[in-house]
């Protein structure tokens, strides 16, 4: 069977009407006021601080800048941070672009 394109995924998740993150192994991220962080599907942690958190994730690796920043749960599937989130933001590798 051949390897179908992320483009292709998504209109398959459209179609499907299941979630596109299950179908093309993105992350979902949920922000809980400027409290709480939930990533789904992420692929690891990366580096841990009381102020910065990086997670890595299929399209990029994810930075989490805050105060008193505590890993509330990690599995294989989700991590859960609590503290005081400041900023979110994904870390892009202009060398490499994205592959949408």
């Amino acid at each position: 069977m051949p390897k179908m394109s992320k483009k292709d995924l998504r209109q398959f998740a459209l179609l499907s009407q299941l979630p596109q993150e299950v179908i093309t192994d993105q992350p979902r991220i949920t922000l809980i006021g400027d409290q709480e962080i939930v990533v789904e599907n992420h692929k690891g942690l990366i580096s841990y601080e009381d102020t910065f958190v990086k997670i890595n994730t299929n399209i990029s690796p994810l930075a989490i800048e805050g105060d008193k920043l505590v890993i509330e749960r990690m599995d294989s599937e989700t991590i859960i941070i609590r503290g005081r989130i400041k900023s979110v933001k994904y870390f892009f590798d202009p060398e490499q672009g994205r592959s949408d």
